[in-house]
């Protein structure tokens, strides 16, 4: 026999389902009558038996029938099941059924009537009850919840409240917004809280937030190991161990995850993606959600798309003055080209962005392509490619052309196609900012020519290359002097001849013990003139090129890595990680 257990305030009543159909609320007329001062509407939900089971549905209440923590509109029930009814706990039991429960699945979640997942019913997976407004407090002096450990060392959740530059607000001021921009767990204001283990996880989340924000963190690793999982964060590029946590934590804090995206928890042996949102007193930032099949489950990647994480402004970059002024003089252009170049995460969408951002929208037409959209510009029109629609770079650009643009901002040149409507746009009167693959500067004429664009192109409508790679800086509070060894010298050239001291990372407690602490764009920019032209029109060479741009000014990206050791700001060690010793 199936039936309710009520938590009421006099204590814990029993209910038979006897009905094919019991609805709940405060109203007499209701089968199961609840006394509840947050019990607005007089019928709330019902509970009526299906094919499949039994079904619980919300009747359009004011204030929803809540599981997780997250409104409901149908789910099918299963033995154990537990929702929220104003302030009321109700439990659903089924003695007489057998319930097959999937590894890392409780019983009653991730189910729903026939017809599939309803779009605005999100639940989570191992008995987790995401309440709303009931995180835990993890004081200076707690354990870390996960792993046990006291303090604040490396390897604890709770050493991300210490970590990095301070902020004037902590975990109660952190609220979670999920993919349809609804505040699912809001900003208490306040830290009175009562430590449970449904409030566990979505601290967890929190301080993973707030850790990011304080570290400057890019991306959140969770990855599911033979027993249990571990949580890392990307900061400066490099890879940090935040904690490893036991099976069912994992598996808690991916629910909760995949409850913010608005993903199919049902589903683990496919690729989904989604987003959420936190908001914070002082901005809301953005995080992009990716799980993948791995060896023992779903490993999940969040990126941090933090706006004050990055820099806004061409003069936040940290460029050279001449460098900076070419690339400002060029965005007051009408029309010319700039290209970035560097391997994947060395800056070149930021740079991009404050590119744009140096632009003024309300005079000039700005239009963006973008795969994905990671920042808002205002007013700036941003248009995503979708490959599955068939809105890829080249289509969304001869698109655009119509569209009477004055600056195109293409986020990346693929193939031959997107890379000659590019050019042809900058030389027909549009200033066209993008990106391409390529080691360096005159890396990237040869890389365009391999493309299959002619070579009349590229050298009529080529301004500006800028290459980057963003070198991390050493801890100004453990970096350590020390004499540069004969072979560094002569690797470095005649331009550090003289050089006495040079220095090395070390690690503490304020960089997590990587010796690092933030990080700054090596540049080189090489700039188009007629002897460069020449060159490019006949059969060019990277001889020729060199002859070509040493008549203007010109450093390489080992260069300006090495002046940063000279001032003492990095390690010849990390300059050549980024950049190569060749």
């Amino acid at each position: 026999m199936a039936h309710l257990e009520v938590h009421t305030n006099s204590g814990l009543k029993r209910c038979n389902l006897a009905k094919s159909k019991v609805t709940i609320g405060r109203h007499a007329s209701n089968s199961v009558i609840i006394d509840d001062d947050k019990l607005i509407s007089r019928h709330h939900c019902q509970i009526e038996q299906s094919n499949n089971g039994y079904v619980l549905r919300d009747l359009d209440s004011r204030n929803g029938t809540k599981m997780d923590g997250l409104d409901i509109v149908s789910v099918l029930l299963q033995s154990g099941t537990q929702f929220l009814v104003g302030g009321t706990l109700v439990k659903f039991i089924d003695d007489g059924q057998t319930v097959q429960v999937a590894p890392g699945q409780l019983p009653g979640h991730g189910d729903t009537p026939a017809g599939g997942r309803s779009s605005d019913t999100l639940t989570g997976d191992d008995g987790i009850d995401i309440e709303a407004g009931a995180p835990v407090l993890l004081n200076e002096d707690d354990a870390d919840p996960i792993t046990g450990s006291g303090g604040y060392g490396i390897g604890s959740f709770t050493a991300l409240l210490k970590v990095g530059k301070n902020v004037p607000y902590g975990l109660s001021e952190v609220a979670l917004i999920n993919a349809r921009g609804k505040t699912v767990h809001a900003a208490s204001g306040s830290e009175a809280r009562s430590k449970d283990a449904t409030a566990e996880a979505i601290d967890v989340i929190r301080l993973l937030m707030l850790g990011c924000i304080r570290s400057g963190a890019s991306d959140i690793h969770m990855e599911p190991k033979r027993e249990g999982g571990l949580v890392r964060l990307r900061i400066d590029g490099a890879m940090v161990e935040v904690s490893k946590v036991d099976t069912a934590m994992y598996r808690k804090l991916a629910s909760l995850v995949k409850i913010l995206g608005d993903i199919d928890i049902a589903k683990k042996g496919i690729v989904q993606e989604g987003h959420f949102s936190v908001q914070v007193p002082d901005r809301r930032i953005d995080y992009r959600i990716s799980f993948t099949p791995s060896m023992y489950g779903q490993k999940l990647v969040i990126r941090v798309l933090d706006p004050f994480s990055a820099p806004q402004k061409l003069t936040d970059l940290w460029l050279p003055d001449w460098m900076y002024q070419k690339i400002r003089d060029l965005t007051k252009q009408n029309t010319g080209m700039l290209l970035n170049c560097g391997p994947t995460g060395s800056g070149k969408t930021t740079t991009l962005y404050a590119a744009l951002r140096q632009i003024d929208a309300k005079m000039r037409n700005v239009i963006t392509i973008e795969d994905p959209i990671e920042y808002e510009v205002p007013g700036v029109t941003q248009i995503p490619v979708n490959e599955d629609q068939g809105h890829s770079f080249h289509q969304l650009l001869r698109s655009c052309l119509r569209q009477d643009p004055d600056i195109i901002v293409l986020g990346e040149i693929r193939d031959k196609d997107t890379a000659t409507a590019a050019m042809q746009a900058a030389s027909t009167g549009h200033l066209v900012l993008s990106t391409v693959h390529a080691k360096d500067t005159i890396g990237t004429i040869f890389r365009l020519i391999d493309l299959g664009v002619e070579p009349y192109l590229v050298a009529s409508t080529l301004n500006l290359v800028l290459a980057q790679r963003l070198a991390r800086l050493l801890c100004e509070h453990c970096k350590t002097p020390k004499r540069p060894t004969p072979e560094q010298v002569m690797r470095m050239g005649q331009s550090v001849t003289g050089i006495e001291k040079v220095y090395t990372p070390c690690g503490c407690a304020k960089c997590f013990g990587t010796g690092y602490a933030g990080r700054r764009g090596v540049y080189e920019l090489m700039s188009t003139n007629d002897a460069l032209r020449d060159v490019i029109m006949k059969t060019p060479d990277i001889a020729a090129i060199k002859k070509a741009v040493d008549l203007t000014m010109f450093t390489t990206l080992k260069e300006g890595g090495y002046a940063m050791v000279m001032r003492g700001e990095t390690s010849i060690e990390e300059v050549e990680r980024v950049i190569g010793m060749d």
